[in-house]
């Protein structure tokens, strides 16, 4: 626990050290949180395809769970648009029928809290920070789009025939929905064009983040009315808030092998919108972000709602940015806004149980709609077309495969693509003759003996170990080259392939009497070259030195021309720096010329 940064239960400090001074802040936080939070909690189990009560339930049961563990006074744990998508693709995907949706949840909801301890123990959750934007932006836009794809029979008031909603691809409901359009309800249409009137109307005159509840309530009280006064066959939902049980169904090993991948997938984009947000909040606040406790909250968040009949439980990002707003000071904002959540479940449930289904969907389709960053979109496509390659396989995977593979689709592109970048020096070669530096071509016919100076620019891994063994045995092709200096300013780390091919380079070079001398090595790489034994091949290890830039590149020039023996060699310089003026500076000081510091 230690080792991770991990507290077991932060919320017991923040009780040790309250001051009634909070409380005010505190209770506003939360009591902003529940307003934002009711009407996404039964938004978010209809994304899903779940009762509603399960939206209600589980963000209850994450609020606790986020009080206690998360040890955050801004992070807003519970039901959230991304694990909805994701729940309601994958139980598509598996061809699973909506009335047992309820049956497999739990067992999901167990493993992914179980992977989210884990990767807090093993500091997993810090590594989500190197996956690209992307891949999330194209896999949150594929869940969107599917997400809105479902929906749209559901709000005009149709059943789609010839195939099966629960088996069926994203293509097959595409085709499905066009081809049935026909048998739109008309009383259906009228609440979604009613629906998409107060959704527009409330989102200009209210601030956003109460938009969706106006919309709910205007939408309750018009059905209210019809169905009380007008006699319309518009009846209520069924919404069963006070029937809560604990929830055991589906534990057994069969479900557990069929639905890990699952939980692996929703754990996985838990991390990387919690991780996304924490940073976010953090750098606001001026404080830095506990990614491993964060991810220790959520995994007991999604054990707590497993286990009481709750859905899927991560970060949001408006109510956390509301508890961020709102000056909530420390942990427990969360336990307020569950106990102001337990208190509107008992006073406004029965209010929300008049909005029509073919609403509630119509808003689902309205948020779908919102949640297509146009921003991110336009800044992915115009910055590269790596960048354009991975969002579109990304986005296409997830409609063709599972949704645990289409994410790793992407992540495995998006790495292939940087590697292949970061794999290919870019190096130009200048000559020093005569005292001028000048372009080289590789055709230039000398009969003076040679010293070639690479600069080497970033890490040098398994991706660029075999460009770079090619480009230094084409430079040992020339007869008159006698020694390499190779400067390891810019190289961070070296991995156990490049060392092997380093080691190679040095017992070539020296089978033909010639010289490979490293200078400008930091003390890192330094101790990486010792452990790995190959300081016997490298007899000069010239370090770097902060103060005096170029003397190390000046002690081994003077190491290669004792051991050549020879003051007119010609300085061949490899480098990717535009602006060669420095070098030759550092050429030109070779005069007068004195013993080289030499370390070994």
């Amino acid at each position: 626990m230690k080792r991770a940064r991990l507290r077991f239960v932060p919320l017991w400090d923040d009780c040790a050290h309250y001051r009634m001074r909070y409380l005010g802040a505190d209770l506003m936080a939360g009591l902003n949180v529940t307003l934002i939070a009711f009407p996404q909690a039964i938004i978010y189990a209809l994304m899903a395809g779940l009762p509603i009560e399960y939206g209600l339930y589980g963000m209850v049961l994450a609020s606790i769970a986020g009080a206690l563990f998360s040890g955050s006074n801004v992070l807003s744990i519970g039901p959230t648009n991304a694990s909805a998508i994701v729940i309601l693709s994958a139980f598509s995907a598996a061809g699973i029928p909506s009335d047992q949706f309820g049956y497999y949840l739990p067992i999901i909801l167990v493993l992914t809290g179980v992977f989210l301890i884990i990767s807090a123990f093993l500091n997993i959750a810090s590594l989500m920070q190197y996956v690209s934007q992307s891949v999330i932006c194209g896999y949150i836009c594929a869940l969107t789009l599917m997400m809105i794809v479902f929906q749209i029979h559901n709000a005009l008031g149709f059943d789609l025939i010839g195939v099966n909603p629960n088996k069926a691809t994203f293509f097959e409901i595409t085709g499905a929905t066009l081809m049935n359009l026909s048998h739109a309800s008309l009383s259906a249409t009228g609440i979604c064009c009613l629906t998409f009137f107060f959704f527009f109307l409330w989102k200009r005159i209210a601030p956003n983040k109460f938009t969706v509840a106006l919309t709910l309530l205007s939408l309750g009280l018009v059905n209210f009315c019809l169905v009380r006064f007008c006699g319309l066959p518009l009846a209520p939902n069924d919404l069963h808030v006070h029937a809560w049980s604990p929830s055991v169904q589906g534990f057994n090993m069969e479900n557990l092998h069929t639905m890990v991948g699952v939980a692996l997938t929703l754990s996985f984009v838990s991390l990387i919108d919690g991780n996304t947000i924490l940073k976010t909040l953090s750098s606001c606040r001026g404080k830095r972000s506990q990614v491993n406790q964060m991810a220790w909250g959520m995994g007991w968040a999604n054990i707590f709602c497993g286990l009481g009949s709750g859905m899927p439980a991560a970060c949001s990002n408006i109510r956390s940015a509301s508890n961020y707003l709102s000056g909530a000071k420390t942990a427990l904002t969360s336990l307020f806004c569950a106990l102001f959540f337990l208190l509107s479940i008992a006073l406004f449930a029965p209010c929300f149980s008049y909005i029509p289904k073919c609403g509630l969907s119509m808003v689902i389709v309205l948020l779908g709609l919102e949640l297509l960053d146009k921003h991110k979109l336009q800044v992915i496509f115009k910055t590269s077309l790596s960048d354009t390659c991975v969002f579109c396989v990304t986005c296409l995977s997830a409609f063709v495969v599972p949704l645990n593979v289409a994410i790793f689709i992407g992540v495995l592109i998006s790495i292939a693509l940087f590697l292949r970048k970061a794999a290919v020096p870019a190096f130009r070669e200048y000559v020093y003759e005569g005292g001028t530096l000048m372009p080289s071509s590789s055709d230039t016919d000398t009969t003076q003996s040679e010293v070639s100076i690479i600069h080497i620019n970033g890490h040098l891994f398994f991706g660029s170990s075999d460009l770079f063994n090619d480009q230094i045995r084409e430079i040992c092709k020339r007869p008159q080259l006698k020694a390499i200096i190779l400067k390891f300013r810019r190289v961070l780390y070296i991995d156990a392939t490049c060392l092997l091919a380093l080691e190679s380079l040095a017992r070539f070079m020296h089978l033909h009497n010639r010289q490979l001398i490293l200078t400008e090595v930091s003390t890192r790489v330094l101790k990486i070259i010792q452990r790995s034994g190959l300081s016997k091949d490298l007899p000069y290890v010239f370090l770097d030195d902060d103060r005096r830039s170029d003397q190390p590149t000046l002690d081994a020039l003077m190491c290669a021309q004792s051991f050549i023996g020879d003051s007119t060699m010609v300085v061949r310089i490899m480098t990717n720096v535009s602006d060669h003026e420095p070098l030759k500076q550092s050429i030109q000081s070779l005069k007068p010329l004195k013993e080289p510091n030499v370390t070994s």
